[in-house]
């Protein structure tokens, strides 16, 4: 989905819910995704054959909003690994 299309969905969505019910979602969201984010930062990547893995990527999205590509012979920063 592309990210200005969910934007306006979003911004549709608020204008539509009451102001307390909304304040309400946007705190769950934003702590579900805090807390996503602190998990993805301290687990290691499990191999792509684990049963934690399909956990992980799951996590991942939640935490960036995006599908992981992590190639097995780079980091997340494009560094190659030994």
């Amino acid at each position: 989905m592309d990210s200005d299309l969910m934007m306006q969905c979003f911004q549709y969505l608020l204008g539509v819910i009451p102001g307390d019910i909304a304040g309400n979602m946007i705190a769950v969201v934003t702590t579900i995704v805090t807390i996503c984010t602190l998990i993805v930062r301290f687990w290691k990547i499990p191999a792509t054959t684990s049963k934690g893995y399909k956990l992980w990527k799951v996590i991942h999205t939640l935490a960036s909003f995006k599908t992981p590509s992590v190639s097995k012979t780079e980091n997340k920063d494009g560094q190659k690994i030994n």
